[in-house]
């Protein structure tokens, strides 16, 4: 049995069998697209990683608890969360771990620590305008065993994984230093060996009069050919009414595409604390044409 496969199966025996504090939740996040590339334009209904999960906990004694979680992505589109086997369900964040004083112990499949290291900075996180479309480092890995300390020096955390690779040499892991407050935010990240790439980013997110402004900068290093590419991004969103909110982004970098560039703009609409409404457009631009395109989106996201 895969390591996967047995940590749903510990989640299951744990939820069922044992009296525990268990959180049934969802989004679904949708977009009616209109794509320009060089093809011609296309219209299309996209699902943004809509999900279904439970997670909880277990009060043991001695101040320990069992955490837990099982996540999957669902397609409420066309059926097919994961295209590339045919399935209905793609696995996310699925993990069971051990929660004290001194932090939590956990193991299964996980964003990495360098991709948590980015907060909230891209405000189109799991849009067709993901910063992924530019930067490395955006991983979620199985076989994963990571350790989130608590908070300490009243504001900084911590998080490392290590992963282990298919061929079981040369383990990978990936590490993030935070400090957060109620209005800054800033991270230190190291990914080593990660999908054959070393790097480091820095993250930073302050307020600016009435906004939030938001900064990552970061080098990658291909680890077979020592070649290395920087790339940054640059966020800001501003409340304009108690319900509005417009959202400026630009990534660069070289890392995926060659002179690569996303420009993105945006406006959400709250309809209630867990619903909204959004609107965006993107432009990627590379000097690779083939990869060119822009789009016009319109959405809607609820969470429950």
């Amino acid at each position: 049995m895969k390591i996967k496969g047995l940590f749903l199966l510990i989640i299951l025996l744990l939820t069922f069998s044992v009296q525990s504090d268990t959180t049934v939740y969802g989004k679904l996040f949708i977009t009616l697209e209109s794509q320009e590339m060089n093809t011609g334009t296309e219209l299309n209904t996209e699902n943004n990683e809509s999900r279904l999960g439970i997670k909880g906990n277990i009060e043991l004694k001695r101040e320990l608890e069992v955490v837990y979680q099982a996540e999957y992505e669902v397609d409420p589109v066309d059926g097919t969360a994961d295209e590339s086997n045919g399935r209905t369900f793609k696995q996310r964040n699925t993990f069971v771990g051990i929660k004290g004083s001194l932090g939590t112990l956990f193991l299964g499949t996980h964003d990495t620590a360098f991709k948590e290291s980015q907060d909230k900075i891209d405000l189109f996180n799991d849009l067709t305008n993901d910063i992924k479309n530019i930067l490395e480092g955006e991983n979620r890995l199985s076989e994963l065993v990571g350790f989130k300390t608590p908070v300490f020096g009243n504001n900084f955390s911590a998080t490392i994984n290590v992963i282990k690779e298919k061929d079981g040499l040369d383990d990978a892991s990936s590490f993030s230093l935070r400090y957060k407050t109620r209005n800054i935010y800033a991270a230190l990240a190291l990914d080593s060996k990660v999908k054959g790439y070393d790097s480091y980013r820095v993250s930073f997110q302050i307020p600016l009069n009435k906004a939030q402004l938001g900064l990552m900068f970061q080098t990658s290093k291909e680890v077979n050919t020592g070649n290395k590419e920087e790339g940054y991004v640059v966020s800001l969103s501003r409340k304009i009414t108690n319900k509005g909110t417009i959202k400026l982004q630009l990534t660069e970098s070289d890392m995926k595409l060659v002179s690569g560039k996303q420009t993105t703009f945006g406006y959400d609409r709250e309809l209630s604390k867990k619903a909204k409404i959004f609107i965006f457009y993107t432009d990627l631009s590379s000097s690779m044409v083939e990869k060119e395109r822009n789009a016009t989106a319109v959405g809607f996201e609820f969470k429950f």
